[in-house]
């Protein structure tokens, strides 16, 4: 037994450490090569413009001793760089997000993508519409509060864990107050009447808080869209839910846990949440010309957006 509890502790151990190595390894910003920047030749270009305008147009005095150009010519110059300026900042902010994806597994992922998608539509989808036929709109609010607020003790652990103690602070008090007086977080009383706003963090952010690369780009199925970080931090985080403890049943070598409750909460926090969005998957894939990359970029421009608050 001993044996057995050493061996799957190594395995984690050796996941972890594997995870965490290829993000640092992709999740650096880097230029691909022979990349210019196009806004110094922009530059170049109009700067002899910039200049003949400034020749045709001498400087007279203002009477507060400002320089004004004669009449009402633009300038043309200035104006071209600016706008220069502008496409160039968004192509670098485009740039750097193509840099930091990095996809070196595609063809598992698409397939996943696949598998996800069908999964949605032929199990998922029909026992949402069911489930939601049944529980009218504002039941199916307050289940998903209620899971939010069994999800609090992960969130305030790492606003702790990023310094964010006023965030910590507000995630305290709101699982107080919607515990008791919102019925066990069936009521989100904190946001309503105390303008208490949850804080959305999870270890994947925390990791990312401090420096750690995305690394690659993986979906998981049924789970979806992920990465390296964030596949550790939901790990992590696995073990932060206080219901993972409650009368465990499967020995995970660093740790009992109750391997049920977490996939009840997980299942019907899947169809939960499926129910109250049907339609916006549809549209989402309407819209998009390669669904695969739509979803993978929304993903990692959702979390960087996280992270960066």
């Amino acid at each position: 037994m001993t044996r057995r509890k050493t061996t799957t502790l190594f395995v984690f151990l050796v996941m972890g450490i594997f995870f965490l190595s290829v993000s640092a390894a992709y999740g650096q910003d880097t230029v691909p090569p022979g990349s210019t920047d196009n806004s110094t030749e922009i530059k170049a270009d109009i700067g002899p413009e910039k200049r003949d305008l400034d020749q045709a147009a001498p400087p007279v005095k203002k009477a507060d001793g400002e320089d004004k150009f004669k009449g009402e010519v633009p300038d043309k110059g200035t104006a071209v760089l600016d706008s220069a300026d502008e496409e160039s900042e968004e192509d670098e902010e485009f740039e750097e997000t193509l840099d930091t994806i990095a996809d070196p597994i595609q063809p598992f992922n698409r397939l996943m993508f696949e598998v996800n998608d069908k999964l949605y539509f032929y199990v998922l989808k029909p026992i949402a519409q069911v489930y939601g036929a049944i529980l009218p709109e504002p039941a199916r609010v307050s289940v998903r509060n209620f899971i939010s607020n069994l999800r609090t003790p992960v969130r305030l652990v790492n606003c702790l864990l990023q310094g964010k103690f006023e965030g910590a602070a507000i995630e305290y008090s709101r699982f107080m107050v919607n515990t008791t007086a919102g019925i066990l977080g069936l009521f989100d009383v904190a946001k309503k009447y105390s303008n208490l706003e949850k804080q959305d963090e999870d270890f994947g952010q925390t990791l990312g808080f401090y420096g750690v690369g995305a690394g690659f780009y993986i979906v998981w199925p049924a789970y979806g869209p992920s990465t390296a970080r964030d596949t550790v931090g939901m790990a992590a985080d696995f073990f932060v839910h206080p219901q993972v403890y409650i009368d465990p049943d499967t020995d995970l070598g660093v740790a009992k846990v109750n391997s049920i409750i977490p996939t009840v909460i997980t299942a019907t926090n899947m169809v939960n949440e499926t129910s109250l969005s049907i339609g916006k998957y549809e549209e989402f894939k309407e819209s998009a010309i390669d669904p695969y990359i739509s979803m993978r970029n929304a993903y990692i421009e959702h979390r960087k957006s996280k992270i960066k608050k």
